[in-house]
C-alpha cells in the first residue's frame, strides 16, 4: 500500500479506541519498534498466539481477555524507557523480554475520592495526598509541572494545583 493511501481501519478499531484510548495497532506497533520485535516474537513474549495478535492489530478482535497478557503489555510499555531497552543492546533487550515473558503480572487500579458538594473538604485530604504521591510516581517533576501549566492554560485550575503539588 502506498503512503498516499490511508490505511482502512479494521472493524473493531473504533471499539478499541473507545475501550483503551487508542488502537492495538498503534500501541503494539510502538512496542515492536521499541524492542525491535516482529509481530510473532511480540506475541510469544506477551503470551498470545501470533494469529490472535494479528487479529488485534487488524481490528478483527477488540479485547484482550487474559489479564496476564494485558499486564505484560503494560509492563513492556513501562520498561520502554529503561536503559536496558534504550541502550539498543540486543542482549539487554533480550533479558528484559525474557523477564516480562516469564512474569505473571497482576494489575491493580487506584481510586481517589475528591471533595464534592456532599463531602467535608477535610475528608478528601488524605485521598488527595495519596493521589499526589501516586502522580509523583508516574512522571518526573518537570513533566508534572508542564502538565500543570497545560491544565492551568485549559482552565483546570484545581487539576493544575494537584499536579504542581505532586511535582514538589
Amino acid at each position: 500500500m502506498s503512503a498516499d493511501v490511508p490505511a482502512i481501519p479494521g472493524p473493531g478499531e473504533e471499539q478499541q479506541r473507545a475501550l483503551y484510548g487508542e488502537s492495538w495497532a498503534d500501541r503494539l506497533g510502538r512496542l515492536m519498534m521499541a524492542y525491535r520485535l516482529s509481530q510473532a516474537r511480540l506475541a510469544g513474549v506477551i503470551g498470545l498466539s501470533a494469529p490472535m495478535l494479528s487479529q488485534l492489530v487488524t481490528g478483527h478482535r477488540v479485547k484482550i481477555s487474559n489479564p496476564a497478557v494485558f499486564g505484560r503489555i503494560v509492563r513492556l510499555e513501562e520498561l520502554k524507557a529503561d536503559p536496558r531497552v534504550t541502550s539498543a543492546d540486543p542482549a539487554s533487550i533480550a533479558a528484559v523480554l525474557e523477564e516480562v515473558a516469564a512474569s505473571s503480572p497482576v494489575l491493580t487500579t487506584m481510586t481517589a475520592r475528591v471533595a464534592g458538594p456532599r463531602q467535608q473538604p477535610g475528608a478528601a485530604k488524605d485521598a488527595g495526598g495519596d493521589l499526589r504521591r501516586h502522580l509523583a510516581t508516574l512522571a518526573e517533576p518537570a513533566q508534572l509541572a508542564a502538565a500543570a501549566a497545560a491544565a492551568e492554560a485549559a482552565g483546570a485550575t484545581a487539576l493544575a494545583e494537584v499536579l504542581r503539588e505532586a511535582a514538589g
